[in-house]
């Protein structure tokens, strides 16, 4: 079970990690072709990438034989199975550890954010925006799954009415657009990957287009007001703490400004561009979790060296021979592929081949599988639950038993 739970982290980071590469390149041409939501839709395949992963599935052998024998040869390495739980254990506690603690540091961060707020109190005239008792921190989209707008104690001093339009503006976006929410999942990511570097570059460069995405927004409900709006960006001051759930007013960082500023310079693609570049948004996250869960199927175990535990004996083919093939003479053969139960038994079998076809050998084999049974693993060393076994089975003209000796 920790060997299984080990190999679906490592399998879903390393799937989101691709992902997040795969998406760098796109950011920046994107952009002012089909605007900044298109490439904030574009952070839907890394997660989707890695739960794709997780779906299990399994391809025929001959897709990746390789794959199957580099495992078996891999388990043969270590110096038991045992050995092999003992670490898987110990990486999974190490790695609990890792995220009980990014959750803590998280959770402290948070804490110290609001607390720097003081108590809150409701804006009359606006709707569901609340102020803070002191001026360090804010405007900020407060919370996930019941996000509120909270604005600093001088608030009203500082911008003037047009720059707190376009703040509102700006926070109402992330509210409609859910990404309070979406950067609760984000720190989900950042904990469960904590010792993943692109699962971390992946939040932060997702959080700089989602600020994007929602500049892009007042823009087009404010075209008239670039200047404005790129002023008010260097008016605001940043806060000191960060606010890991949430949308903190601007973006933390130096370079994310300096893009968000020079996209204000480029005009707005049109309508039609804007949902072109969404829907290939989509179709490249559902071709990122497509191309991830193709990638992750296992290979079939092929049990090259069945250790068995009981067999068919000659009788029993003479009970399973095709009684037109038996009166006529006729012998034969047939090759079946039957999955292994947990208790060696063969299930879900099927004929491969036949010869000569149509006479029945097929059918009899089917027949000659129910006898079979093999030990809980086999002698290539893997355990035979899940596997998968071939038989070929050579039918020959049953020999009438010899007649009695007269006394």
């Amino acid at each position: 079970m920790m060997r299984d739970l080990l190999m679906a982290v490592a399998a879903a980071n390393l799937a989101a990690g691709l992902a997040v590469v795969a998406i760098l390149p796109f950011r920046r041409p994107m952009r002012p072709r089909f605007g900044a939501r298109a490439v904030y839709a574009l952070w839907i395949a890394p997660p989707l990438a890695a739960l794709a992963v997780l779906i299990p599935h399994r391809t025929g052998d001959a897709i990746a034989p390789f794959v199957a024998n580099a495992g078996r040869a891999a388990a043969r390495a270590l110096p038991s199975s045992a050995a092999q739980d003992l670490w898987a254990t110990a990486l999974v506690t190490i790695w609990g550890l890792g995220v009980v603690t990014s959750v803590m540091m998280l959770a402290r961060r948070q804490a110290a954010f609001l607390k720097s707020l003081g108590r809150l109190t409701a804006v009359a005239g606006e709707g569901g925006v609340l102020r803070a008792e002191r001026a360090v921190a804010g405007p900020a989209l407060i919370g996930a799954f019941r996000p509120q707008i909270v604005t600093p104690a001088d608030f009203d001093r500082r911008y003037g009415r047009v720059e707190q339009t376009l703040i509102l503006t700006h926070e109402r976006a992330h509210l409609a657009s859910g990404d309070a929410l979406v950067n609760a999942a984000a720190c989900a990511v950042q904990c469960l990957g904590w010792f993943n570097p692109l699962a971390h570059l992946g939040v932060r460069l997702m959080r700089v287009d989602q600020e994007l995405a929602c500049d892009a927004a007042v823009i087009g409900r404010f075209p008239s007001a670039r200047q404005l709006y790129g002023e008010l960006l260097l008016k605001t001051q940043l806060a000191q703490q960060a606010l890991p759930l949430g949308c903190h007013w601007p973006a933390k960082g130096q370079h994310p400004l300096k893009e968000r500023i020079a996209m204000l310079k480029s005009p707005l693609p049109a309508l039609g561009e804007r949902r072109a570049g969404l829907a290939v948004a989509v179709l490249l996250a559902v071709a990122a979790g497509s191309g991830a869960w193709a990638a992750s199927a296992k290979a079939r175990h092929i049990v090259t060296k069945p250790d068995w535990a009981t067999k068919p004996v000659p009788s029993d083919l003479t009970d399973v021979y095709p009684r037109a093939a038996g009166k006529s003479g006729l012998g034969g053969r047939a090759t079946i592929e039957c999955g292994v139960a947990r208790d060696g038994l063969l299930i879900h079998c099927k004929v491969l081949a036949e010869d000569p076809r149509g006479a029945g050998f097929g059918e009899a084999a089917l027949k000659l599988s129910e006898r079979f049974k093999m030990k809980p693993m086999s002698r290539d060393g893997q355990p035979v639950a899940g596997g998968v076994v071939r038989i070929p089975i050579k039918f020959r003209i049953p020999t009438p038993p010899a007649p009695p000796r007269a006394s």
